[in-house]
């Protein structure tokens, strides 16, 4: 029994001496990581939970990083001394990719956590090193909107360049090149906010012929906005004082249409949104963190007066090359498509689609049930309508609509409806294409005029899907076999039974769906988004050799929705000789690519 104590008791001994050794190892180790310079750490104290540790370790990284980073940042009054360890803080996510997390001491039973955190210190770097690659690529990507006269998306990537300026440990020597040299963060100051800065070049005027629309309940303003060279400015983004508060709004195509509650107002105030918030949640979190970081000011001449005394004489719109001598083909003069669209257009502005059910097929009026609730929608300024026939339908052209949301800006919307010519009613609608995307197709009179047509409808139909959420159409119009590519472009796909695409080879293989995994992931998309947003701004195409009406279509797509937003370019390989449209190829690219380059037409056959 002596004996067997005795062993128990070395037994003790020895595992007490081995958890000393263990924890001078522990120690020993510590005491390198603190002492490694090619590293930089963060420890928490002990903690309760494990998740606690963690935070208080990243805590402690970030003020070791702004520490030991020999930053030379753009100095910011109000930021106090957090500033530097606020700029490390918009590296957060990819810090958190780089960084390695050990465990100190992890008892649950006790429930006591201690973390180490460390990061290479040249991986640090090389996070810097993206960021200053990123502004670069924003102040091109400015300079070249700028020069294609396209302010809002200027104005976006100048902002968001000079926000990773201030979120960059050294950005008060970064430079980079511009278009007469090297250019800094003052330079993008001046760009956006200078004396000709973009936020100083806009007009708003109030036309003297229907610029003010008097209503039960105040007035619609329907306000033209150019540039300081006389341009319409295709899209921007702003918020308007309604009376009450400022209302989010949306300038399309030089409109931009306001409701006021005042009969009596006199002027009422513009905002101009230049920092984009909303877009940078969705769009590049390094923007939005530093937006919510660092306290930078607030350039004060985005804020605009508008004069409602102050009228002008606005040349009428021209009708977009070659549409007047298409409507003119294809006039129709029956007025039983114009008293309906009369019903129509009261029902609307007196919000009871239910008295207008007459004039509507099934399948038509389920899509205006749907369309009356995207956002509170308003028919604004008096239609001049434009009928005109195609195929088996009559196409109306156009009632404009304001739709106004809670959180987000509110935007105007021609709305295009067809009719059946043999019950004259009307199956479907759609949101009419951008002045910009119409030009593109009917003003390319050496095609002919049905395959101008064919493509407005389809590329209205297809946009109009997304904000109506109409999966089933969507579905029907993609090819069993449709290769779906999320990325830049492939290499070289094969289409077993259809046809065979040979593209570029120099470029990378990226994601790519099926069919059904594509639509399972959109019907998602549309049960957790309250809204979405599809806008053509540009349109080119061309045709695949020797096949009537088979088409490669690239269009500038901006895409938004309540939860993710961007702005690319989506190409098409689109069959239209059916009666439904099929799509054999989507891809989305972040860059414009030639047509040419993307997909050689010519090498493109049907079996």
């Amino acid at each position: 029994m002596l004996i067997i104590m005795k062993r128990f008791y070395i037994l003790l001994v020895f595992m007490a001496l081995a958890n000393i050794a263990f924890s001078q190892i522990k120690q020993k180790e510590l005491e390198a990581i603190k002492n490694d310079t090619t590293l930089y750490y963060g420890m928490s104290n002990v903690c309760n939970s494990s998740d606690e540790a963690t935070e208080a370790a990243r805590s402690e990284l970030y003020a070791n990083i702004a520490k030991n980073c020999n930053s030379n940042a753009i100095y910011i009054a109000g930021n106090g001394d957090k500033q530097v360890e606020n700029i490390v803080r918009t590296f957060k996510e990819r810090i958190e990719e780089k960084a390695l997390e050990r465990a100190v001491l992890e008892d649950d039973d006790d429930e006591e956590y201690q973390y180490l955190i460390t990061i290479r210190r040249a991986d640090f770097r090389a996070l810097c090193n993206e960021r200053r690659d990123d502004i670069q690529r924003y102040i091109i990507k400015g300079m070249k909107m700028e020069e294609d006269v396209c302010l809002e998306d200027a104005l976006k990537a100048y902002y968001w360049a000079l926000m990773l300026c201030y979120a960059h440990p050294q950005g008060k020597k970064l430079l980079f090149h511009g278009d007469n040299g090297t250019v800094d963060y003052e330079w993008l100051v001046e760009r956006i906010s200078g004396n000709d800065g973009i936020l100083k070049s806009f007009k708003f005027i109030v036309p003297k012929e229907n610029g003010i629309e008097q209503t039960d309940d105040g007035m619609i303003v329907k306000l033209r906005v150019r540039n300081t060279s006389g341009q319409d400015v295709v899209n921007l983004r702003c918020e308007c004082h309604d009376g009450r508060k400022f209302m989010p709004n949306t300038v399309r195509d030089g409109k931009l249409i306001v409701q006021l509650h005042d009969k009596d107002a006199k002027n009422f105030k513009i905002k101009v949104n230049y920092d984009f918030k909303e877009d940078a949640k969705k769009m590049n979190v390094a923007v939005s963190n530093a937006i919510e970081l660092i306290k930078v000011p607030r350039f004060s001449n985005n804020i605009y007066t508008v004069d409602l005394e102050k009228t002008m004489n606005v040349k009428k719109d021209e009708e977009v090359q070659g549409w007047n001598k298409v409507e003119n083909n294809r006039a129709v003069s029956d007025n039983i498509y114009l008293e309906r669209m009369s019903l129509i257009e009261n029902a609307l502005r007196n919000h009871d689609i239910a008295s207008a059910r007459e004039c509507f097929s099934t399948a038509g009026y389920n899509m205006l049930d749907t369309l009356s609730r995207y956002g509170k929608m308003t028919v604004v300024g008096k239609p001049d309508y434009k009928l005109l026939k195609y195929k088996d339908e009559v196409l109306c052209r156009s009632i404009t609509v304001q739709f106004d949301f809670r959180n987000t800006p509110g935007f105007s919307q021609d709305v295009v409806f067809r009719f059946d010519t043999i019950n004259k009613v009307v199956t479907s609608l759609a949101f009419r294409l951008s002045d910009q995307a119409e030009y593109d197709i009917i003003s390319k009179t050496k095609w002919p005029e049905e395959s101008r047509l064919i493509l407005v409808n389809f590329l209205e139909d297809y946009q109009t899907a997304y904000a109506l959420k109409r999966h089933r159409y969507l579905e029907s119009i993609y090819s069993d076999d449709a290769l779906i590519i999320v990325g830049r472009m492939v290499k070289k796909t094969e289409i077993p039974d259809r046809l065979t695409l040979k593209l570029t080879a120099e470029e990378a293989e990226l994601t790519k769906y099926d069919k059904d995994t594509y639509m399972k992931n959109l019907s998602m998309c549309f049960k957790n988004n309250e809204y979405i947003r599809l806008r053509f701004t540009e349109t080119d195409f061309t045709k695949a050799n020797n096949t009537k009406d088979v088409y490669g279509v690239r269009v500038r797509q901006e895409y938004f929705s309540s939860s993710y937003g961007d702005v690319g370019y989506l190409f098409l390989l689109v069959d239209l000789r059916g009666t439904m449209p099929l799509i054999h190829v989507r891809a989305w690219q972040p860059d414009k690519v030639d047509l040419e380059k993307l997909m050689n037409m010519s090498d493109v056959r049907f079996n």
